[in-house]
């Protein structure tokens, strides 16, 4: 029987499971990743699964090795002010979030953990003097020194009722309506220009999820090495189709000026760009108290995969 490969709706894998090499070896299912998150930590039956790539180095430094990865990065996000504050509201850089109440789905996913990182390099804010609201039922237990609390109501909906200060997150849920209709701002005029600031200086394109075999996978021994390749096939099926660069406005110049010079940040693959990223990463997760001592990037994942390349 195939394994069952699960992961986000990306244009990226739809070639996943469609070349002769993979078609009979793997299927790929789109999963809800919250769900799909709750049963890879849950130790629920999976074969395959995209994952937090944060939640991913906790539980290796906690010691429990119940699923190894690959490095296979299939989502990535710059995540330098993921912060959103009312419309109306004072606030204007994340120095103001001093002594103030900010909400956040999980203390410990991916996007905050990158987004406070970010923000105590670029401007020292002690994230011990925000109360955190959180939802209840989390992944992972608070860490020590915070001022973490639970709620059960809605987090935008209390940041738009003055109950909240702020949210932490990758987009409000009225993204999508035009920007007189949108309840909530982001906490940084310019946003865009912070982060693109930080990729043309950096390089780093923030990994946030990868992906993680079940033991029953890594028993067969040749698996690993083709699920990655799999991936890597799909991917660069992608590139060549240009991904969306034929379809928006402008998108096709863009496309031309930007990807020849950038592919290195979207690599498969432990290249020196992503071990540096991984280390970011894991330099967060240490600092925010998330974890005691930094796994060796190289245990993250399926010995071997230090030789393992995305290239043609």
């Amino acid at each position: 029987m195939p394994f069952e490969v699960q992961g986000g709706d990306y244009e990226h894998v739809l070639d996943l499971c469609a070349d002769p090499a993979s078609k009979d070896k793997f299927t790929y299912r789109r999963t809800n990743l919250a769900a799909l998150s709750k049963v890879v930590l849950n130790g629920d039956p999976f074969d395959v699964a995209e994952y937090s790539l944060a939640n991913h180095i906790m539980l290796q430094a906690r010691g429990e090795r119940r699923v190894v990865a690959i490095p296979v990065f299939p989502n990535r996000a710059l995540r330098n002010v993921a912060l959103f504050v009312p419309v109306n509201s004072p606030l204007h850089s994340p120095e103001q979030l001093v002594g103030k109440r900010v909400g956040v789905g999980e203390f410990a996913m991916t996007t905050a953990v990158w987004t406070r990182g970010h923000i105590q390099d670029a401007c020292g804010l002690d994230w011990h003097s925000v109360e955190w609201v959180v939802r209840p039922k989390p992944r992972f237990p608070a860490p020590p020194g915070f001022r973490i609390v639970q709620s059960e109501e809605d987090l935008e909906e209390q940041a738009c009722a003055g109950k909240l200060d702020a949210i932490m997150t990758g987009r409000p849920k009225d993204h999508n309506k035009p920007p007189a209709q949108r309840r909530l701002r982001s906490l940084t005029p310019a946003p865009e220009v912070i982060e693109r600031e930080y990729f043309e200086r950096t390089k780093l394109f923030p990994i946030m999820h990868t992906v993680v075999l079940h033991a029953r996978v890594l028993g067969q021994e040749t698996a690993p090495k083709a699920i990655f390749d799999a991936y890597a096939r799909a991917k660069q099926a992608a590139l060549k189709r240009r991904l969306g660069a034929t379809f928006l406005p402008g998108a096709e110049r863009l496309w031309d000026g930007s990807v020849e010079q950038n592919v290195d940040s979207v690599r498969y693959g432990l290249t020196p760009l992503n071990r540096r990223n991984i280390e970011t990463l894991s330099r967060y997760l240490l600092e925010q108290k998330l974890i005691e001592t930094i796994p060796p990037t190289d245990s993250l994942f399926v010995t071997g995969a230090a030789d393992w390349s995305d290239s043609e």
